[in-house]
């Protein structure tokens, strides 16, 4: 890997730690032995079914470690979020909107208003960027959800999730989607 590329990887890490709503340092966040370490992975393909890359979703015990391994996007930012359904039929619009348990409108962006100490829904992470090259590498943490269960919603859940990417970076302020345009890529988490 040369140096242009390691530095590229090194930005594309990025973490979202947030707080869970009402924990303190002895709550696990519904978070147990039963499910620490369990692990979730999507097939990440595009419009054209293709396959452009890989997620992993691994739950520790406070949240949950997003990896993503992507190619075949235009170089630049992309909204990524966790939607509701898991499925990416045609046009992926099959997956929702994102995780959002409650229902409130409105919320959206790690720098919006909302029932979160953040103001976003459990399906809001950062951007991903990609290299001239169309390749992006990318770790998320987030405590918005877990695997397969707890007191957050779980991306496992009866109608499943899915990890959509979008064809613009997300301002993580505008309604509804933060100004990021369609779904280029989606994956369904399983």
């Amino acid at each position: 890997m040369n140096a242009t590329r390691r530095l590229a990887a090194f930005a594309l890490t990025v973490t979202l730690a947030a707080t869970a709503c009402g924990a303190d340092d002895a709550d696990t966040g519904g978070y147990s032995a039963d499910n620490l370490g369990t692990t979730a992975n999507a097939s990440i393909i595009g419009t054209d079914g293709a396959q452009m890359g890989t997620a992993s979703f691994r739950q520790g015990p406070t949240g949950v470690l997003i990896t993503v391994n992507v190619s075949g996007l235009a170089p630049g930012g992309h909204g990524i979020h966790l939607h509701a359904v898991g499925t990416c039929a045609p046009d992926f619009k099959a997956s929702g909107g994102h995780i959002n348990p409650s229902g409130e409108e409105g919320l959206h962006g790690l720098l919006g208003s909302g029932p979160t100490d953040d103001g976003q829904d459990h399906g809001d992470l950062p951007n991903i960027y990609a290299a001239a090259d169309g390749e992006a590498v990318a770790e998320f943490f987030t405590t918005f959800v877990t695997v397969d269960g707890g007191s957050m919603p779980a991306l496992l859940d009866d109608d499943g999730s899915a990890l959509v990417i979008h064809e613009n970076p997300d301002d993580h302020v505008t309604q509804p989607i933060g100004g990021a345009g369609g779904r280029v890529a989606c994956g369904v988490i399983n």
